[in-house]
Protein backbone atom coordinates (compact mmCIF):
# COMPACT_ATOMS: atom_id res chain seq x y z
CA UNK A 1 0.00 0.00 0.00
CA UNK A 2 2.86 2.40 0.83
CA UNK A 3 4.49 1.75 -2.54
CA UNK A 4 1.25 2.38 -4.42
CA UNK A 5 0.55 5.64 -2.58
CA UNK A 6 4.13 6.86 -3.02
CA UNK A 7 4.06 6.00 -6.72
CA UNK A 8 0.69 7.71 -7.24
CA UNK A 9 1.76 10.92 -5.52
CA UNK A 10 5.00 10.89 -7.48
CA UNK A 11 3.25 10.44 -10.81
CA UNK A 12 0.94 13.33 -9.97
CA UNK A 13 3.93 15.55 -9.29
CA UNK A 14 5.52 14.42 -12.57
CA UNK A 15 2.32 15.28 -14.44
CA UNK A 16 2.43 18.85 -13.17
CA UNK A 17 6.12 19.44 -13.93
CA UNK A 18 6.62 22.41 -16.22
CA UNK A 19 9.97 24.20 -16.38
CA UNK A 20 13.44 23.93 -17.84
CA UNK A 21 16.37 25.97 -16.53
CA UNK A 22 17.49 29.25 -18.04
CA UNK A 23 20.65 29.07 -20.18
CA UNK A 24 24.03 29.34 -18.44
CA UNK A 25 22.56 29.14 -14.92
CA UNK A 26 23.72 27.06 -11.98
CA UNK A 27 21.10 25.08 -10.06
CA UNK A 28 21.39 23.60 -6.55
CA UNK A 29 18.93 21.20 -5.00
CA UNK A 30 18.02 18.67 -2.37
CA UNK A 31 15.92 15.59 -3.01
CA UNK A 32 14.56 12.70 -0.97
CA UNK A 33 15.29 9.36 -2.64
CA UNK A 34 14.13 5.79 -2.13
CA UNK A 35 14.97 2.52 -3.90
CA UNK A 36 12.06 1.42 -6.05
CA UNK A 37 12.40 -2.16 -4.77
CA UNK A 38 11.83 -1.23 -1.12
CA UNK A 39 10.58 2.27 -0.32
CA UNK A 40 11.28 1.85 3.42
CA UNK A 41 14.95 2.68 2.88
CA UNK A 42 14.98 6.42 2.33
CA UNK A 43 18.02 8.53 1.54
CA UNK A 44 18.90 11.93 0.21
CA UNK A 45 20.52 13.54 -2.80
CA UNK A 46 22.28 16.88 -3.15
CA UNK A 47 22.52 18.21 -6.70
CA UNK A 48 24.60 20.83 -8.48
CA UNK A 49 23.43 21.34 -12.07
CA UNK A 50 24.58 23.56 -14.91
CA UNK A 51 22.33 24.44 -17.85
CA UNK A 52 24.44 25.23 -20.91
CA UNK A 53 21.35 26.13 -22.95
CA UNK A 54 17.57 25.64 -22.81
CA UNK A 55 17.87 22.02 -23.97
CA UNK A 56 20.91 20.63 -22.13
CA UNK A 57 21.53 20.36 -18.38
CA UNK A 58 24.51 18.69 -16.71
CA UNK A 59 23.30 17.06 -13.47
CA UNK A 60 25.91 16.29 -10.80
CA UNK A 61 24.70 14.64 -7.62
CA UNK A 62 25.88 13.11 -4.38
CA UNK A 63 23.52 10.53 -2.84
CA UNK A 64 23.46 8.79 0.52
CA UNK A 65 21.02 5.91 0.93
CA UNK A 66 20.39 2.97 3.23
CA UNK A 67 20.03 -0.28 1.29
CA UNK A 68 19.47 -3.79 2.55
CA UNK A 69 18.36 -2.23 5.86
CA UNK A 70 21.83 -2.40 7.33
CA UNK A 71 24.37 -0.73 5.08
CA UNK A 72 24.58 2.82 3.81
CA UNK A 73 25.94 3.49 0.37
CA UNK A 74 27.38 6.67 -1.06
CA UNK A 75 27.13 7.55 -4.72
CA UNK A 76 28.48 10.35 -6.87
CA UNK A 77 26.92 10.66 -10.30
CA UNK A 78 27.12 12.93 -13.31
CA UNK A 79 24.74 12.88 -16.26
CA UNK A 80 23.75 14.90 -19.31
CA UNK A 81 20.00 15.56 -19.56
CA UNK A 82 18.19 16.60 -22.73
CA UNK A 83 14.54 17.47 -23.31
CA UNK A 84 12.50 14.40 -24.25
CA UNK A 85 9.26 16.29 -24.81
CA UNK A 86 8.07 19.82 -24.21
CA UNK A 87 4.31 20.10 -23.67
CA UNK A 88 4.12 23.89 -23.90
CA UNK A 89 0.35 24.02 -23.72
CA UNK A 90 0.33 22.01 -20.49
CA UNK A 91 3.56 23.74 -19.37
CA UNK A 92 5.24 20.39 -18.81
CA UNK A 93 8.81 19.38 -19.65
CA UNK A 94 10.15 15.86 -19.48
CA UNK A 95 13.91 15.37 -19.65
CA UNK A 96 16.07 12.29 -19.84
CA UNK A 97 19.75 11.62 -19.61
CA UNK A 98 22.62 9.21 -19.34
CA UNK A 99 25.75 9.35 -17.25
CA UNK A 100 28.14 7.53 -14.97
CA UNK A 101 27.99 6.91 -11.24
CA UNK A 102 30.59 5.87 -8.71
CA UNK A 103 29.16 4.05 -5.68
CA UNK A 104 30.91 3.00 -2.47
CA UNK A 105 29.30 -0.11 -1.00
CA UNK A 106 30.21 -3.72 -0.32
CA UNK A 107 28.21 -5.99 -2.62
CA UNK A 108 28.04 -9.76 -2.29
CA UNK A 109 28.53 -12.10 -5.24
CA UNK A 110 24.78 -12.40 -5.91
CA UNK A 111 24.37 -8.61 -6.13
CA UNK A 112 27.39 -8.33 -8.44
CA UNK A 113 25.96 -11.08 -10.67
CA UNK A 114 22.71 -9.08 -11.03
CA UNK A 115 24.62 -5.96 -12.09
CA UNK A 116 25.53 -5.19 -15.68
CA UNK A 117 27.93 -2.61 -17.11
CA UNK A 118 29.74 -2.50 -13.80
CA UNK A 119 33.45 -2.02 -13.18
CA UNK A 120 34.34 -2.90 -9.59
CA UNK A 121 37.45 -2.48 -7.51
CA UNK A 122 36.85 -3.59 -3.92
CA UNK A 123 33.90 -1.62 -2.60
CA UNK A 124 34.01 1.03 -5.38
CA UNK A 125 31.69 0.40 -8.34
CA UNK A 126 31.57 2.43 -11.57
CA UNK A 127 28.30 1.96 -13.45
CA UNK A 128 25.96 3.59 -15.97
CA UNK A 129 23.07 5.81 -14.90
CA UNK A 130 19.85 6.51 -16.82
CA UNK A 131 17.64 9.36 -15.62
CA UNK A 132 14.13 10.61 -16.44
CA UNK A 133 12.89 13.74 -14.68
CA UNK A 134 10.16 16.34 -14.68
CA UNK A 135 10.05 19.79 -13.11
CA UNK A 136 7.29 22.05 -11.79
CA UNK A 137 8.18 25.73 -11.64
CA UNK A 138 7.01 27.07 -8.28
CA UNK A 139 8.31 30.59 -8.97
CA UNK A 140 11.00 32.16 -11.16
CA UNK A 141 13.89 30.38 -9.45
CA UNK A 142 12.42 27.38 -7.57
CA UNK A 143 11.45 24.06 -9.14
CA UNK A 144 9.79 20.92 -7.80
CA UNK A 145 11.75 18.01 -9.30
CA UNK A 146 10.74 14.38 -9.67
CA UNK A 147 13.28 11.84 -10.96
CA UNK A 148 13.42 8.17 -11.83
CA UNK A 149 17.02 6.85 -11.84
CA UNK A 150 18.12 3.46 -13.18
CA UNK A 151 21.61 2.45 -12.12
CA UNK A 152 23.15 -0.67 -13.67
CA UNK A 153 24.30 -1.94 -10.26
CA UNK A 154 21.02 -3.81 -9.71
CA UNK A 155 17.46 -3.47 -8.51
CA UNK A 156 18.26 -1.78 -5.16
CA UNK A 157 19.90 1.02 -7.14
CA UNK A 158 16.82 1.86 -9.21
CA UNK A 159 15.63 4.91 -7.30
CA UNK A 160 12.86 7.45 -7.25
CA UNK A 161 13.62 10.99 -6.05
CA UNK A 162 11.55 14.07 -5.41
CA UNK A 163 12.54 17.46 -4.02
CA UNK A 164 13.34 21.11 -4.64
CA UNK A 165 15.89 22.75 -6.96
CA UNK A 166 16.84 26.41 -6.73
CA UNK A 167 18.10 28.11 -9.86
CA UNK A 168 20.70 30.74 -9.02
CA UNK A 169 19.89 33.99 -10.84
CA UNK A 170 22.40 34.76 -13.52
CA UNK A 171 24.51 37.71 -12.54
CA UNK A 172 25.14 39.94 -15.53
CA UNK A 173 27.88 42.49 -15.38
CA UNK A 174 26.64 45.99 -16.02
CA UNK A 175 28.69 48.07 -18.37
CA UNK A 176 29.51 51.60 -17.34
CA UNK A 177 28.41 54.20 -19.85
CA UNK A 178 31.06 56.44 -21.29
CA UNK A 179 30.03 59.86 -22.45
Amino acid sequence: MKKTLFLLLSLLSIETALAQHNPQNWVIGGLVAAPFKDLEFVGGTIQLNYATNCYTTFVNELSVMNVFGKETYYQGASSVNLIINNFKRQRFILTGGVGLSLAKIELDKEALDNAFFNFSQGDLHLSALFKVRGMLQLNSWTHWVTEFNVNTLGDYFVTFSTGINYELPQLKARRARRF
